[in-house]
């Protein structure tokens, strides 16, 4: 099949396009033309140079002949970015992608969301059916472009189907580095008990997800939550990256109010002087909400298993990281 894939740059749209090659597809990357190249150079692929956000950049797209879109590109959470940029490339360079493929009679359009568009969870797990509850501007816009995605399949029988990982993770992941440093300390600060819960999937699982919703035609017009075996407590996920480090773990419980008030300072100070803060109220907010979801749906329909193990996946991890120079 001939296949574009947008977000080709990130830690999972390269892990995708690996994969794809591996099964003899012909792939396209849509990047912009600023984007970093590093790890896309070394694979056979195209470069198509286009932007999101530009319809007008995406007019080459149609003559093409791509068979199936995987849309991976967004804008992740991150401290410091106007919430306008958020609905300009989440959710306005949905539309735009998807403007363009209605057009051309692709076979399938797989859209990468999040879990996090259910937010918050008073009682994990959560399945496809919660409804919609994000708790940050990330969420918000992509569960309103989760909405658009499914409207053109309501309206015009596009074949559209939505993909929604959780905390994905695996060598090669520079997003989760921090927080193995932080372990690798041997000091790492648990805010609030440590009992709120997050749901890690390991990268190859993630991609196995996406392969079985491009394989499959009962997955047009549905929503999958691909995730890994189980959720665990913050405290468990802590201690597993210190036993895969070989680390001994001596935590420090911050009550939540205490770290509210740190990372509200870090982030008036940042402002100031420019930098990053290394704590945040949305990070305080991810390590102390629940987070946690049910497989089953993807499992039943898709025939999805998740095939590595957490003890596995970080162990994995940490010697990438460590062979890499990063740990």
């Amino acid at each position: 099949m001939r296949i574009l894939v947008t977000g080709a740059t990130g830690f999972i749209g390269a892990n995708l396009v690996e994969r794809l090659l591996l099964r003899e597809h012909e792939i396209f990357c849509l990047v912009r033309e600023t984007s970093t190249l590093k790890r896309l150079k070394k694979m056979n692929i195209a470069i198509v140079h286009g932007d999101l956000a530009d319809k007008n950049s995406l007019k080459c797209l149609p003559d093409m002949n791509i068979d199936a879109v995987f849309h991976l590109a967004g804008l992740m959470g991150a401290w410091g970015i106007p919430e306008s940029e958020y609905w300009k490339i989440n959710v306005n360079g949905t539309k735009n992608i998807l403007d363009i493929f209605t057009q051309t009679g692709v076979k399938k359009f797989v859209y990468s969301s999040t879990a996090g568009v259910l937010g918050p969870l008073k009682k994990p797990p959560a399945d496809e059916n919660f409804p919609f509850n994000p708790s940050n501007i990330y969420e918000q816009t992509k569960a309103e472009s989760e909405k658009i995605v499914l409207s053109y399949y309501y309206e015009t029988g596009f074949p559209v189907t939505v993909v929604r990982p959780e905390f994905v993770y695996g060598p090669k992941d520079m997003h989760t580095l921090g927080l193995f440093k932080a372990v690798k300390k041997g000091l790492f600060p648990i805010i609030g008990q440590g009992s709120s819960t997050l749901h890690p999937t390991y990268i190859d699982d993630l991609i196995q997800g996406f392969e079985l919703c491009l394989g499959q035609q009962r997955a047009i017009g549905k929503t999958y939550i691909i995730a890994g075996e189980r959720y665990v407590t913050v405290k468990e996920l802590v201690q597993k990256i210190a036993t895969s480090l070989q680390t001994n773990m001596h935590s420090i419980k911050i009550p939540i109010w205490l770290a509210n008030v740190a990372a509200f300072t870090m982030e008036s100070s940042a402002r100031i002087f420019k930098y990053q803060p290394p704590l945040t109220r949305s990070r305080v907010k991810f390590f102390t909400e629940n987070r946690g979801c049910d497989i089953s749906k993807a499992k039943k329909e898709l025939g999805y298993r998740p095939l590595v193990s957490l003890d596995e996946g970080l162990r994995r991890t940490v010697e990438w990281y460590k062979e890499n120079g990063y740990l």
